[in-house]
């Protein structure tokens, strides 16, 4: 596989740390996942997965997430391939901007950049949120508000390489193999 990072893209409980783990597993890359990042500031609040955190915390999830990109321009071989996972609101201008710098990070280290948008009906996702494996992860807990944040405006881009993917029925081994198969149809 030509050096590749991967961007999947939804809302909290759609899948994003199963399939990007598969995905690792399937191609090698490297998986970033947002909360292991953020999780050291939020290790430093009091958090259950239901109640907001703090006003504020993000700015500091997110300069953490900085220091991760400028480590990899600075320290990774080339041909290393990664995989990043958040979740960016549609229209938060913001938010899209950590979308640009991922854009941005691809084309500095001469990869292939494949956004993926993963979706799933609000039922399912309600089932999938209060899972332990999320409780260990710090992530959201709370079904009403994942189902909330899931019918919020979905991101967009028209970046040429974006797929949108409903992984409502899918496994996360089918959900990989239609990304890998996205991804190796693109040109190089």
């Amino acid at each position: 596989m030509e050096p590749t990072i991967f961007h999947l893209i939804g809302s909290p409980g759609v899948g994003k740390y199963t399939i990007g783990k598969a995905l690792a597993e399937a191609t090698g890359a490297r998986l970033v996942d947002n909360p292991a990042i953020a999780n050291v500031i939020f290790n430093l609040l009091d958090q259950d997965g239901f109640k907001p955190r703090p006003e504020g915390v993000w700015s500091y999830g997110r300069a953490a997430g900085r220091t991760v990109l400028a480590a990899m321009m600075q320290l990774t071989p080339p041909h290393l391939s990664f995989i990043f996972t958040n979740y960016i609101r549609g229209g938060d201008a913001s938010e899209y901007a950590l979308f640009l710098e991922n854009v941005a990070l691809a084309e500095a280290r001469d990869s292939r950049f494949v956004p993926v948008l993963l979706t799933c009906e609000t039922p399912e996702l309600m089932n999938r949120i209060g899972t332990e494996s999320r409780r260990e992860r710090m992530k959201l807990l709370d079904p009403v508000e994942g189902a909330r944040l899931n019918d919020l405006p979905a991101f967009e881009t028209d970046h040429p390489n974006f797929l949108r993917l409903d992984v409502t029925r899918l496994t996360p081994e089918a959900s990989v193999r239609a990304i890998v198969e996205w991804a190796d149809s693109l040109p190089a």
